[in-house]
Order: C-alpha cells, then sequence, then structure tokens
C-alpha cells in the first residue's frame, strides 16, 4: 500500500521506521490512503477512516500517534474501509524493562525492533537494565567480555527510541547486583560482599559518579533508575571490618543520600526500587515477604529517609487488587514523590515464558494503579538466559491495551499484538505448554531438561508424571502452527525443539531407575539406543538455540550454554557407557541407580505440588549436581 501523510514532517523518520512492519510504502502523490495527521494537547488518540483518506489526531507524544497508525493500517487489513475510534490513556508512561544484565545482551537491531513493537502499541517508556553492561570510563573490568553496550551503541539506541517518541531510561545499579563486576580483582576496593559495593568508599563514590558521567553523556532523558534494591547483606562483610556493624537502615539511607546528591549534582533525576525500605521496617517480622502489608511504617522512619528519590514499587506475586492498593498508598504516606509501578512478564522461571502466571497478577495491579491514579508502570522483563525476550511482547499488549481502553478486553488485547506485531497471540501462548506437564502454572523444563540421568536428583518430583504423551503432543501442537512474523520464529522453534527432546529426557532418569531396581536387562539394553534419540535431538536443540541466540542477542553469554549443552551432551554419552559396563559384566553395579531418589532440600510429601521455585536460572546446578562447582 502507498501512503501519502500531510502534516507529519516531524513523525517522518519514525513513520519510516515503521513502514516495512506495517507494509505500506510512503509517497507523495499517487497514494492509495492519505492520512492527515493532527498534534493536539490532550492526551489522546482519535483515528477516522473513510475510504482513501483517514485522520490520526494525537497528543502527549509519537508512541500515540504510531498506536493509531497501527490501529489504521490493522483496520484496513480486516477490510474495514470506514470507521472512527477515540482512545484517552489512562497513564502518562507505560512500558517495559528489558533486562540485558542475566547472560544475554541484546543486540542493538534487537532493541530496535522491540521499541518498533511497543511504539505501535503505544508504549512510550523503555529502560535497559544493565548491571555491569554498559561502557563506563576510567573503569576497563566493568562488564569486561560481558557484550556490555559502547557508548556509541548507548548513543543510537536513545536517537532511536525518540523518534518512535519513546524515552530510553538508564536503569543502572549503585549499592547492590553487581556480583559479576565485583568478582574481579580490580573491584576489591570498593566491593562489600559478593554483590554490594562498599559504602563510605571513596572508590565507590568514583565508580558510581562516572557511571553517572556515561548516563549524562548516551542518554537525552534526565531520568536515571539507581536500583538499590535486594541488598540484605548491605554493611557484614569488608564494611564491618572497616567501619565496624551499624543498623542496616542507617548504612543505607547514608549512602542514598550521598547517591542523590551526586545525581543531583550532574542534573539527575533519580528513581529506585523502593522494596528494601520495607524490608527494613518490617525487620523481625516473622515470614516476612516483600511488600509484606503487615508492615507499619512510623513518621520517625519517614523522617529518615532521604527524599527526592522516585520510588518503584515492584511486584508481581500477588493476584489480590487490595495488596496493590495498599502498598501504593504506603509509598504516598512514605515519600514525597508518587510511585512508579512495576509489574512483570515472567521470563525468568523457565525456558519458556509463564504468560498465565503473569496475566493472573498483571490486571489485580493495574486496577489498583487505575483506582489509586497511578501515573507510571511498567513491565519488568527478566530473563535473558534461557529464555529469549521478544517473547514479553504479548505482555506488552496486556499493559498497552489497558492503558488505553481502561480494562480487560480480550479482543482488544489480542488485536493489539496483532496490529502492532503482526502475530496471533494465541499462537505465541503455545510457548508456555512445556512448562506444565503438572497441570499446575509452575516452571518445570529447567529442571527437566538439566536434571542429571543417573544422579536423578529432581526425579522424586517428576515420577509421577506422563511425560511422554503430554511432550509428544505438545510438540505436534507447537509444530502444528507457526508464528507469522519472523521476528517471533527463532524464540518459537526454539521452545519447540525443547518440547521434543523432553519427550524422552524428561523422565529417563525416573524409567532408567526402574528398570535397573527390577533388573530388566531387556529394558535396560533399550535404553542405550534412547540415549542415541536423545542425543540426536540435544544437538538440534542446541543447534537452534545457537541460531536464536546470535540473532536476538550479542554473543556474549552463548559460553554458558556451550557449557550446559556440552554437559548434557556428555553425560548421555557417560549413560551409554555406564549402561554397556553393567550389561556386560565389567561392573557388578551401577552405584548412581543405587541411591534413593529424595525429594530435594529434603522436603516432604510426595503428592505435594512441585515447587517452581526449585528450578530458577540461579539454582541450576543443584539439580545438575550434588558436587561443588
Amino acid at each position: 500500500m502507498k501512503i501519502q501523510f500531510l502534516n507529519a514532517a516531524s513523525l517522518a523518520d519514525g513513520i519510516a521506521y515503521v513502514a516495512p512492519d506495517l507494509g505500506f510504502d510512503v509517497v507523495q502523490g499517487g497514494a492509495d490512503l492519505t492520512v492527515t495527521v493532527t498534534e493536539v494537547a490532550e492526551r489522546i488518540v482519535t483515528v477516522a477512516l473513510d475510504g482513501d483518506h483517514a485522520t490520526i489526531t494525537y497528543g502527549d507524544g509519537k508512541a500515540r500517534f504510531f498506536r493509531g497508525l497501527a490501529k489504521l493500517l490493522g483496520w484496513i487489513g480486516d477490510g474495514i474501509t470506514s470507521k472512527t475510534d477515540t482512545e484517552h490513556p489512562l497513564f502518562a508512561k507505560n512500558g517495559g524493562m528489558f533486562s540485558v544484565s542475566r547472560g544475554g545482551v541484546l543486540r542493538v537491531e534487537t532493541v530496535k525492533a522491540t521499541m518498533r513493537g511497543m511504539a505501535l502499541m503505544g508504549l512510550n517508556s523503555y529502560m535497559l537494565y544493565s548491571e555491569d553492561t554498559f561502557e563506563v570510563d576510567g573503569f576497563p573490568y566493568f562488564g569486561h567480555a560481558r557484550g556490555r553496550y559502547s557508548k556509541s551503541e548507548l548513543k543510537e539506541m536513545d536517537a532511536y527510541a525518540l523518534t518512535l517518541g519513546i524515552e530510553l531510561i538508564p536503569c543502572i545499579q549503585v549499592l547492590g547486583h553487581l556480583s559479576n563486576y565485583l568478582s574481579q580483582k580490580q573491584a576489591y576496593s570498593h566491593k562489600d560482599t559478593e554483590s554490594v559495593l562498599l559504602v563510605g568508599s571513596d572508590e565507590t563514590y568514583t565508580l558510581i559518579d562516572s557511571m553517572f558521567a556515561t548516563v549524562c553523556e548516551c542518554f537525552t532523558t534526565k531520568r536515571v533508575h539507581i536500583g538499590m534494591d535486594e541488598t540484605f547483606d548491605l554493611g557484614v562483610g569488608k564494611y564491618l571490618d572497616k567501619f565496624g556493624y551499624r543498623e542496616r537502615h542507617e548504612i543505607f539511607f547514608e549512602h542514598l543520600e550521598k547517591v542523590r546528591e551526586m545525581a543531583k549534582a550532574r542534573g539527575l533525576d533519580p528513581m529506585m526500587w523502593s522494596d528494601m525500605f520495607f524490608r527494613l521496617a518490617g525487620k523481625g517480622l516473622k515470614g516476612y515477604i516483600d511488600y509484606d502489608t503487615r508492615v507499619t511504617f512510623t513518621e520517625a522512619f519517614r523522617n529518615q529517609i532521604p527524599q527526592g528519590v522516585r520510588p518503584i514499587f515492584w511486584d508481581y506475586y500477588n493476584a489480590d487488587k487490595e495488596f496493590y492498593r495498599t502498598n501504593i498508598e504506603k509509598h504516598r504516606f512514605l515519600f514525597d514523590r508518587e510511585p512508579i509501578y512495576a509489574g512483570g512478564i515472567w521470563l525468568w522461571s523457565g525456558q519458556g515464558p509463564l504468560y498465565s502466571r503473569s496475566f493472573d497478577f498483571t490486571y489485580p495491579a493495574l486496577d489498583a494503579c487505575r483506582e489509586t491514579g497511578v501515573q507510571e508502570i511498567f513491565a519488568t522483563i527478566w530473563g535473558g538466559d534461557d529464555s529469549h525476550l521478544i517473547l514479553a511482547m504479548p505482555g506488552l499488549a496486556w499493559f498497552a491495551d489497558y492503558d488505553y481502553i481502561g480494562s480487560y478486553d480480550e479482543t482488544s488485547m489480542k488485536r493489539c499484538l496483532r496490529y502492532a506485531c503482526g502475530e496471533d497471540y494465541d499462537t505465541l501462548m503455545l510457548c508456555e505448554l512445556p512448562e506444565h506437564p503438572d497441570g499446575q502454572k509452575t516452571s518445570l523444563t529447567r529442571g527437566l531438561l538439566y536434571n542429571d540421568p543417573l544422579l536423578g536428583l529432581a526425579d522424586k518430583h517428576f515420577e509421577h508424571l506422563p511425560m511422554k504423551d503430554y511432550y509428544a503432543n505438545t510438540t505436534a501442537r507447537m509444530e502444528a502452527t507457526k508464528p507469522k512474523n519472523p521476528l517471533f520464529a527463532p524464540a518459537y522453534e526454539l521452545i519447540t525443539r525443547l518440547s521434543a527432546v523432553l519427550e524422552y529426557k524428561a523422565d529417563f532418569g525416573v524409567r532408567l531407575k526402574r528398570a535397573y531396581d527390577a533388573n530388566d536387562r531387556a529394558a535396560l539394553t533399550a535404553f542405550i539406543e534412547e540415549c542415541d534419540r536423545i542425543l540426536e535431538r540435544l544437538h538440534a536443540l542446541r543447534d537452534c538455540h545457537y541460531r536464536a541466540w546470535m540473532q536476538y542477542n550479542k554473543p556474549h553469554g552463548w559460553e554458558l550454554h556451550d557449557i550446559r549443552y556440552g554437559g548434557l551432551i556428555q553425560r548421555f554419552d557417560t549413560v551409554k557407557r555406564r549402561l554397556a559396563d553393567y550389561l556386560e559384566g565389567r561392573t557388578a553395579q551401577l552405584e548412581e541407580l543405587d541411591e534413593k531418589r529424595l525429594r530435594l532440600y529434603g522436603e516432604d510429601g510426595d503428592g505435594d505440588p512441585i515447587p517452581s521455585y526449585y528450578f530458577l536460572w540461579k539454582r541450576y546446578r543443584f539439580f545438575a549436581t550434588a558436587n561443588t562447582i
């Protein structure tokens, strides 16, 4: 389709960026469609189509226009020739935070692709969560060999975002979550504990000021996310040796005040995670969980907090709207600035997405934000190690469509994804299926894939599940449907190949031990051939994963998967050798299979649901080996 735009000079570059995604060419004459654009002061998007003429009226930023453009092209694709629609967005800011520090660093082109999809949904903010994966002058080991972004790459992404009406916000850490960098000898002078910076050290503040220098040089926005979450062991490492014991809240507030002043000196407007304020005030509360509603704040506690930093209330574990309402109001008591809400699209608990769990927690939170007047929200998208962050796009459609229509509407939300990304929502939902052989909203693929076939450390959790039939059916369902947009195809194919591996791998150890205990030598002989089938599928999975990784991410971080896949492949080679030794009489027993299978972490109750937190990325080694790595 050929489209001529009138009064759209300030949007021309952005229109050129999204034109290939939406399937049109921009012309100055001989157009199939003429679109007249009007910008107003009001927060609004109005789209009107009448034959070969259309109008888009928008206000409050370019991203509103791009949502209108996606809708207009979507109507035409649906065969609609005449229609008018107006939307009044609820939130001033809405977007996503992509983790680029947990193994995978998104390629610049992948970031741009997600930005285009987000802009076409009408989202207008984008955070890059970068612990140490960005260039900092004077600190060559900061992000060394991790695929860190250069300053030129940051500037390129910032300029691209602005063209689409998106605010690219740097998201860094100035206290905790810096274990990768702090493992370097060169970081010793500003290291408190394994992951926490040393408060009170001049070297620490030199590093932080250098981070701020990169932020100021590379980003247009003056807003910066400084992190400071989950610093549970603050003050108990080198700090304790150097300064002696102090109450943790005193150290935390002292550091916050120093960082706030440093940011202010550079003209920056900081925001930060707020969980530590709740944890500090809830000290000693039995069974404390993040943002525990039992926590009460006194005026004395509030008066100790350095003000002026925007708090971010993150939670993606609760389906109770009142939980969110209560904590939003507690934030308003505690801080002098309005809170931001951060939800989550679960890509961090398995090899694939956990859409159902994310969905259950997202809408109660958005309802609470709407009812309490919160004006800024975003979705955190952790992961990037096993999972591919491109699969967050359906979840971002939840945030976007709720914003523009003011409630949840399944048809509208699915249309939002299809218009913005050219993709069928239900097709991408299939990517969750491999996670749930137990029928629960858990994430089991990581445990099933890496569970050792001889030691069977996780077998006790899986021994009752009909794995083979489940994964055979799942693979068939996924192979029968393919993504329409090639952007999603590598991630989708990866999960399909994973399902194919798990058809045989998932309960391999369970079946192997049963055969061994029964001294079924014919079955044990057949397992040698099955190992070859699994190895063939593992190689196909690894090859598929490699292609997906190299398309979406920088190559750094792939070495972890070479180690993991290499370990799996070699272990199945060992299984074949061990079985052959046993069957041919070279060994009288297989000591690994003589071991009684136990539940992980000593928990009882064979019929209990499988706790998916056993198989989070950071616990990888616990079900791969019982030995020290």
